[in-house]
This record gives structure tokens, sequence and C-alpha cells, in this order.
């Protein structure tokens, strides 16, 4: 069994299940279409994405144009003195009031990798992987991802606009975690401090 949380999440999930078993309803955005989101724009969550080019977030959650809002960056980094960052998450939040907020960690990401050996690295990336002092901690890649998604929600609820929206209408924040090689995600439990495998199958998610 696992809780949706609200509508939004519930169908994050739901796309999830679609995107696992080779059931996607996403066609992609195309002219024919272009009209119905012409106007506006109703997301239901903004998903803070690696810059990995194996993860597209609009396919995972099998979600269809105007649904999810997408950052990208090297470490899904949530920086306050980001400012593409920070405009981008306070426009999410406080003008299209998206449910949730996702932070999306994957298997093998290149970027949580260099941060044990961040003094080789060229000047650039070094300074955009060491901005908000997250190292690499865990026994193992997967560990050192898994808690550099815990970091970025840490940082997440340490923002006043975040925060304010979480205790005044439920704005949720999530950590999941995408295996890059046979497509399974796992989803941080906070109640339980642990993480556990989102299910693929309908029955198991009622």
């Amino acid at each position: 069994m696992i809780s949706f949380s609200n509508e939004g999440m519930r169908r994050l999930l739901a796309g999830y299940r679609n995107f696992f078993n080779g059931n996607p309803v996403r066609k992609g955005f195309c002219a024919l279409h272009a009209e119905q989101i012409a106007d506006t724009q109703n997301p239901h969550s903004m998903v803070v994405s690696c810059f990995d080019s194996r993860v597209c977030p609009e396919a995972i959650f099998d979600t269809n144009d105007g649904h999810i809002c997408v950052h990208r960056n090297m470490l899904n980094q949530i920086d306050k003195e980001d400012f593409s960052m920070v405009a981008s998450l306070r426009f999410a939040v406080k003008n299209l009031q998206v449910e949730n907020i996702v932070i999306l960690g994957h298997s093998d990401c290149n970027a949580v990798a260099k941060l044990k050996h961040l003094e080789e690295l060229p000047p650039e990336l070094r300074a955009w992987l060491d901005r908000t002092h997250t190292c690499y901690r865990g026994e193992s890649l997967e560990a050192a991802v898994k808690n550099n998604v815990l970091d970025q929600l840490a940082h997440l609820h340490s923002i006043d606009f975040v925060a304010e929206e979480e205790a005044s209408r439920g704005l949720k924040l999530e950590g999941f975690y995408f295996h890059i090689d046979d497509g399974r995600m796992e989803r941080w439990n906070n109640a339980d401090s642990v993480w556990t495998f989102v299910p693929t199958e309908e029955k198991d998610a009622c």
C-alpha cells in the first residue's frame, strides 16, 4: 500500500505505473493539441531533476503537457543563491500553486560521483557542485545519491516561502530515486525514515 497525499501525487504514481508497464498514454506535444494548453497551465507538481539525459521526468511520470513543471540541473541542487532555481520554485509554489515538489535522484549519477574528487574538476564544475556544500555521504554511489536527495529536501524545507505553503495549504515535498537500468523507482518514506519501492501494479497502490 502507498499513500497518495493528494491528487497530484496519485496522478504522478499512476503515470509511473503506465511508464513501467509499457503502457504510456503520453503522446508528446504537437501542433494538433497545442491550442488546448495555449491559454493557461495548471501543473499539479514541480519536479527538480538531474541534468542526466537518461532521466526524463515527463516520460517517467507519463504526463501530458501542462501537468508538471520541471527544473533540471547537475545534482538536483536547491540553492538559495541560484536565482534561476529560486525564481522557478517561487513561481511554481506561489503562482501555479503546485501540490508537490519532487526531488528526482537516479542511479549512476555522475554528478554525485564527482563530489568525491572536487579538487580534480575544472573550475566551473567544481564551483557548481560545491555551491550548497553537499558532500559525498554513503558507502556506495546509490547511498550517496539518496543522501543527496535528502539534503536537497532539507534545503527546500529551509526556504521561507516553501515552508509557508507547507503550513498553510499542505504543499508536499517528496524524494524519489529512479533506477535507470530496470525502470524501478523508490520513494522516501519520511515517517519511517526508509526508502521503499513504488508499486508497479495498480492493485498494490490502492
